[in-house]
């Protein structure tokens, strides 16, 4: 081995012998970030939780206070809807239960995306119930310390 290479290899490892912390503190730091960014998507998805139960009880403070002001609502036929549109929609609604699947978060500061699939039951005529699937694209800002629906994308899910 030629003598630089030797004595750059003897100070690379001198280096890390000294400084061991270092690269600690990058990895721990890297897994409080993880755990953070964990964390705030729990309370994304806390708060996209109690929009479901809302929607469910057809609970409208609960709706107003979930909903953020400039909250809009893009419907899959191509139309939009503002917060007390989407407040009064929900409140006409039958709906029998919703459950949320393929569920993912992605959390930037004080913004959320969330992905994932709405499988809806309506009660029906002459059935036992109706059902639908939609995918969606909600976001979500922190205001006050709180998140926030500010926009709902929705359309249909393609046949399984």
């Amino acid at each position: 081995m030629p003598r630089s290479s030797f004595t750059g290899a003897i100070a690379a490892v001198a280096l890390a012998a000294a400084c061991p912390a270092l690269g600690a503190e990058t990895i721990a730091e890297a897994d409080m970030a993880d755990a953070v960014t964990a964390g705030e998507a729990q309370q994304v998805i806390a708060a996209e939780d109690a929009w479901v139960r809302a929607e469910i009880e057809r609970d409208e403070a609960a709706l107003r206070r979930l909903l953020d002001d400039r909250f809009t609502l893009n419907h899959g036929n191509g139309t939009t809807t503002g917060k007390e549109e989407a407040i009064a929609g929900v409140l006409k609604w039958k709906l029998i239960t919703q459950t949320i699947t393929e569920r993912s978060v992605l959390v930037d500061g004080d913004t959320a995306i969330v992905f994932g699939t709405a499988n809806f039951v309506f009660p029906a005529e002459g059935a036992d119930s109706g059902k639908s699937a939609g995918r969606y694209t909600a976001v979500y800002v922190r205001r006050d310390g709180a998140w926030r629906a500010l926009a709902l994308h929705m359309s249909a899910r393609a046949p399984q």
